[in-house]
């Protein structure tokens, strides 16, 4: 019986073929004379061999390799799409032009020694100003000034000290806040008041065109998800989300503008980075959902 117990003890091995020479001459001649045993090890080899655990090919392995190094990739450059993203947004806030709201203490006319013309000097806090011109009552031009500092002139010490004061016989100070407009010399077009710089509102018209592009697009992408247009659609809805995005990260929630040519440009570039980060992450988002699906099921 105890060579039985040490026999039965054997025989997985033996099945498998990890017994020794000796192991093996022993268990051999023990089955030779004993019929239970000998059942036993017959029961066993009618057993199925557990199966054998699936190994990735080499093929395979290479095939997850490409799909790893790809998305290394892709998260590389959605962080890159990001990071100019929201450094172009942080340049729009640091050159954000604020306006002097009065001309006192900011402006002076001194006459230019020797050419007979007058300029215009600045104190100290101004780091820039702009001139546009609009015809005049009764003739000539009016000419509007508007004078400013940005965090950025300041953060790198750029200051405007002077410029040659504009020829025209109405001259107006512009305090781009809504208010009515100074009058700096000549004759004054409304004596009355009234003379007001406005803002410029194309960026709201062009945030609700947008926005309405973006619900018409999203409301096809989404009921045409399962054709093959699905994907373009929604690449496509990408264009005005990514607008407004940048229109948010540049203005923030104002939409009206008294410089709009830079704001629209940086709007533009903003979103010009914004759009490549979002396909990434939508491509990232598809990969990630397609591995998961397998283990789902």
């Amino acid at each position: 019986m105890r060579d039985c117990g040490i026999a039965r003890d054997l025989l997985p091995l033996y099945q498998e073929g990890m017994l020794s020479a000796d192991s093996v001459e022993f268990l051999e001649e023990h089955l030779r004379t004993c019929p239970a045993c000998r059942a036993e090890r017959e029961k066993l080899a009618a057993e199925p061999l557990p199966p054998e655990e699936k190994t990735e090919t080499a093929p395979e392995l290479e095939s997850v390799r490409r799909k790893l190094r790809r998305q290394r990739r892709r998260t590389a450059a959605l962080a890159v799409c990001l990071a100019l993203a929201l450094a172009a947004a942080l340049f729009a806030r640091l050159t954000e032009r604020h306006y002097f709201p009065e001309p006192k203490g900011v402006i002076s006319v001194v006459s230019e020694p020797g050419s007979g013309g007058e300029v215009l000097r600045f104190a100290g806090n101004v780091t820039g100003a702009e001139v546009s011109y609009q015809k005049a009552e009764g003739g000539g031009s009016a000419v509007f000034l508007s004078v400013w500092w940005t965090e950025w002139d300041r953060l790198f010490g750029n200051t405007l000290s002077e410029m040659p004061a504009p020829a025209g016989s109405t001259v107006y100070f512009s305090p781009n806040n809504g208010t009515d407009d100074i009058l700096l010399w000549g004759q004054d077009q409304a004596p009355g008041g009234g003379v007001i710089s406005l803002p410029r509102l194309a960026l709201a018209y062009y945030a609700a065109l947008a926005l309405a592009a973006l619900a018409v697009l999203g409301i096809l992408a989404l009921a045409l998800r399962k054709r093959k247009c699905g994907p373009w659609l929604r690449r496509a809805a990408l264009v005005p989300a990514v607008y407004l995005l940048g229109e948010l990260l540049v203005l923030g929630v104002n939409t009206v503008s008294y410089s709009l040519a830079r704001d629209f440009a940086l709007i533009l570039v903003t979103a010009l980075f914004l759009y490549p980060a979002l396909l990434l992450a939508d491509e990232l988002w598809a990969e990630r959902r397609r591995r998961a699906l397998p283990e789902a099921l």
